[in-house]
């Protein structure tokens, strides 16, 4: 028998939102550094935790619209881990329950290429490092947004000023 090894509550849902606001504050330091595809990772780690928060405050709409059992069963279970294969199937069954976050999570997949591919050609969308910057600030700010949209009470201030002067400093 599999068993959870933790409870999925609002404490859960508050650790992903500081893991997320976490994610963009090390994004940030590590651009500023110079390890752009890092970067580009921890973007996208942000997004993922931002995801779990969402599908677990929202998870009975969501099995409203599961199309069967098995769909209901496996956002039951798995959904809120967020594996990576179905972040854009699970934005649209947000999208679906209310929440729209199909376009951050499409940026967020790019920069997830990008982490892998860096600017290879045939492989990556991306060719000038100020494109990638464009994208990652899109993600960053977005994620910040939908995070003082829905989890306010959960946000760390002393974090999301930090996020705010950086961003600042990495597009003078």
């Amino acid at each position: 028998m599999e068993k959870d090894l933790y409870e999925v509550n609002d404490e859960y849902v508050e650790a992903r939102v500081i893991e997320s606001l976490s994610d963009l504050l090390i994004s940030l330091n590590l651009w500023r550094e110079g390890y752009t595809r890092n970067s580009a990772g921890k973007a996208f780690s942000a997004v993922k935790a931002l995801l779990s928060s969402l599908i677990v405050t929202n998870e009975e709409k969501m099995l409203n619209l599961a199309k069967d059992e098995r769909e209901k069963k496996w956002i039951e279970r798995k959904a809120h881990i967020v594996p990576s294969h179905s972040m854009y199937a699970l934005a649209q069954m947000l999208k679906d329950a209310g929440v729209d976050v199909t376009n951050l999570v499409n940026y967020a997949s790019d920069l997830h290429e990008y982490q892998y591919n860096g600017f290879e050609p045939d492989f990556s969308k991306y060719s000038r490092r100020e494109d990638v910057l464009r994208d990652l600030m899109t993600v960053i700010k977005g994620t910040k947004e939908v995070i003082r949209t829905y989890f306010s009470k959960f946000e760390v201030k002393e974090i999301s000023e930090k996020i705010d002067e950086l961003i600042k400093e990495l597009t003078k």
